[in-house]
């Protein structure tokens, strides 16, 4: 289960990254390219995180 509680600690953290970057983008819209691609790349961690997950809990 040591992977899976590496999965889940870096799922949290991508989801904060993911908040922490909608914020930004809200005040700092100069930086709306920047931050969107940031923002697109974490969405696509957090998808390959949860598969991730789901393959190692189904039994």
């Amino acid at each position: 289960m040591i992977d899976l509680e590496a999965l889940k600690i870096a799922l949290a953290r991508e989801n904060k990254s993911i908040e922490t970057y909608q914020k930004m983008l809200v005040d700092h819209p100069g930086l709306k390219e920047l931050l969107s691609f940031l923002l697109t790349e974490e969405e696509k961690h957090k998808v390959l995180i949860e598969k991730k997950i789901r393959e190692l809990t189904q039994y």
